[in-house]
């Protein structure tokens, strides 16, 4: 039964119950009523206190993994899985702790994307203010498990979220599943890398799930390390950033352009005629490219930086300007 359900059971029964109480010869029955209203009650506080894990994944895809994995290894009932949609790797930070913070990113955001009003209205339960109040309404007797990889997005998130937590007194685990998985990798995709939490197989994922409990959590000096990268990142005014040798590098608006503009010349040279068509290369294949050499890993913002570009005149475009598997761009 779900949270929702159940409130409206329990509502729809004190009514009930209450209404007895007023008739000749219910009270009986309300009595009852107001006995099993007590022990549901009970019931749903001994559920809640059951919940001693809280898992904070940084990406819907994370998330969805980890309540998968949660479920499979028997362990979803007495956790709780707390979740960010957005993504740090572009758009302002600026004062991102702050009300003020976050309207100046919206605002940044909006001028660029046409999707961005969209998302923020189908998606509120997980925007930053709502996971901002989700922990700071985290009970003291709960370990919060922070489950993040090797990306400059969940490197800010981790460091805003500690800066959200400062004064807590819960113990923290912070679980790099990029480095995690580097110790599992030959029993699964030795190959892989995986630098997002739902990049991760799931059956290394559940290995992984088996062991959350016995991972140390860290001392109160990385957390005022953490603490203090927040403070120093939140005055910032980088709307770009990689995540190298272990630290967060704020970039230019357009430090991939130069690559972005290579990448279609070449493929535009390569005359590939599944990519390539008069002269014009597919922007998905423009975008795959540059995943696969690591470049960035976000077709929104490279989709983004194609369109400052054609609108400069660096490339022309033929097609439906909609997604990017419905034009094609060359360079002129």
């Amino acid at each position: 039964m779900n949270d929702n359900l159940r409130r409206n059971l329990l509502i729809r029964m004190v009514e009930r119950a209450e209404l007895g109480l007023q008739e000749n010869g219910n009270e009986k029955l309300a009595e009852e009523l107001l006995s099993i209203i007590d022990d549901v009650q009970r019931e749903e506080q001994e559920r809640l206190d059951r919940k001693i894990n809280v898992h904070v994944v940084f990406s819907s895809s994370g998330a969805g993994s980890i309540k998968v994995a949660l479920s499979e290894c028997e362990k979803r009932m007495e956790s709780r899985v707390i979740q960010l949609d957005d993504f740090y790797s572009y758009g302002p930070i600026l004062q991102l702790h702050l009300e003020q913070g976050r309207l100046k990113r919206e605002r940044w955001m909006m001028e660029r994307f046409n999707d961005q009003m969209y998302r923020s209205l189908m998606d509120r339960e997980n925007r930053v203010d709502h996971f901002l109040n989700k922990l700071s309404s985290i009970p003291e007797n709960c370990r919060i498990y922070l489950w993040v990889g090797d990306n400059a997005h969940d490197q800010v998130s981790v460091r805003l979220t500690m800066y959200a937590l400062r004064g807590n007194n819960n113990d923290i685990h912070i679980l790099n599943v990029t480095q995690m998985y580097k110790e599992a990798a030959q029993r699964f995709e030795p190959a892989l890398e995986p630098k997002y939490v739902g990049h991760v197989p799931m059956e290394a994922l559940k290995e992984m799930m088996n062991e959350f409990e016995s991972a140390q959590p860290i001392d109160e000096k990385t957390k005022e390390t953490l603490i203090k990268d927040w403070e120093q990142l939140s005055i910032t005014t980088d709307t770009l950033r990689m995540w190298k040798n272990e630290e967060i590098v704020g970039l230019e608006e357009d430090a991939y352009d130069a690559e972005i503009l290579h990448t279609v010349r070449s493929l535009q040279q390569s005359e590939d005629k599944e990519l390539v068509k008069n002269g014009y290369v597919r922007a998905g294949a423009v975008a795959t490219e540059l995943f696969e050499r690591k470049i960035f890993e976000s077709d929104r913002y490279i989709e983004y930086r194609l369109w400052h570009l054609i609108s400069s005149g660096q490339l022309d475009f033929k097609g439906i300007p909609y997604a990017l598997y419905l034009y094609s761009v060359k360079i002129p």
